[in-house]
């Protein structure tokens, strides 16, 4: 090293680098300042647009086949489910979810993303309760089935009359369900397609006339298990208490033993597709299949969905050797009878009584 290296810095020199590096560090300070400023300040924006409340709006928010969390984030941004797709999408990359199922869920205006995704991870849906009253026939069903949202009657009624569906106790040539749709409580989804609600239905019926010892196959009384099933939807409409249930079963096999028309108000409204009340002595003499005025034996389906009380009534029938009965109490109560006089007295006694 020369002696001119060794020679001290001129003093103008030795300030510019100190300052030149008092400059740096201050400037690196800053930059860590800013970035942490930065930082901070992206974290609260991100804390911000992913939380939120459950106290919002209810939306029915509906996944469908091959939807991924990804995909319904500008759907759930849309609805104001959530209040932004980008930060629903980076909550789930830094967060990671199960895939989403099918089906209608139960969300809220202005939830937080964690929130949403709990739901989604839950399954929790929103389900809609379905109930079908016994004696219920299929044109009350589909009106029923129009009251769920995203639903509507004249679809039901469709998707009743189009067929191809499974069921042991539906006659091949016949593709009415009538009788078939057992009357319980569902619970549906709004996305949910009417015929796999259908298809539950007829299952329903299958596990309750097995539970009340109907089988398939099985013959009673001389009739095959959809004629007993047609049975019970006579039992479930004319009946009134389920105490009535198996005497009104006698009444009918004994008609039908004797060849009598079963002379039934439910089955003439039913066919003139009307419901409730008495018919009219002009409805009397309309012809139809289910006039049981003018006809003799069992009309060609079931004309109401019986219920277990109904179809073990039709399998085991009070003994008794009764062809009529009547209302005769205001309770529902009925008096059977076996001879016609007897009837008109029981009759009287309605009419007394203002049942007639």
């Amino acid at each position: 090293m020369s002696e001119v290296d060794l020679a001290p810095l001129p003093g103008w020199e030795r300030r510019r680098r100190i300052h030149w590096g008092r400059l740096i560090l201050v400037l690196a300070v800053l930059l860590a300042m800013l970035s942490l400023v930065a930082a901070v300040g992206a974290y609260a924006v991100y804390t911000h647009e992913v939380s939120g409340s459950a106290t919002g709006a209810t939306v029915d928010f509906v996944v469908g086949r091959g939807d991924s969390l990804s995909s319904v984030a500008d759907r759930l941004a849309g609805d104001g489910v959530v209040k932004s797709s980008l930060f629903f999408r980076i909550y789930v990359h830094l967060h990671p979810q199960p895939a989403l199922r099918r089906g209608t869920y139960s969300l809220h205006k202005g939830e937080s993303v964690p929130d949403v995704l709990a739901a989604f991870r839950n399954f929790k849906v929103a389900e809609y309760r379905f109930t079908v009253i016994p004696g219920m026939n299929l044109t009350q069903i589909a009106g029923l089935a129009g009251k769920i949202p995203g639903h509507s009657s004249a679809a039901f009624a469709r998707a009743l009359a189009a067929g191809g569906y499974r069921s042991p106790f539906l006659p091949t040539p016949s593709s009415s369900l009538e009788g078939l749709l057992s009357p319980d409580t569902y619970f549906v989804l709004k996305s949910e397609p009417d015929r796999k609600i259908i298809q539950q239905m007829l299952d329903q019926t299958t596990k309750v006339a097995a539970a009340a010892g109907l089988s398939p196959g099985s013959t009673h009384f001389g009739l095959d298990a959809y004629q007993i099933i047609t049975v019970a939807s006579l039992i479930e409409r004319e009946a009134l208490r389920a105490g009535d249930y198996p005497k009104v079963a006698r009444v009918i096999y004994n008609r039908l033993a004797a060849g009598m028309p079963l002379q039934l108000d439910s089955t003439v409204l039913y066919g003139l597709h009307l419901s409730g009340g008495s018919p009219t002595l002009d409805q009397l003499k309309i012809a139809t299949p289910y006039n049981t005025y003018l006809i003799t034996g069992l009309p060609p389906t079931p004309i109401s969905a019986p219920t277990s009380a109904a179809i073990q009534a039709a399998l085991n029938p009070t003994p008794g050797s009764w062809l009529y009965f009547v209302v005769v109490r205001a309770d529902g109560k009925e008096a059977f009878s076996t001879t016609y006089q007897e009837q008109l007295a029981n009759e009287n006694l309605a009419a007394q009584r203002g049942l007639g």
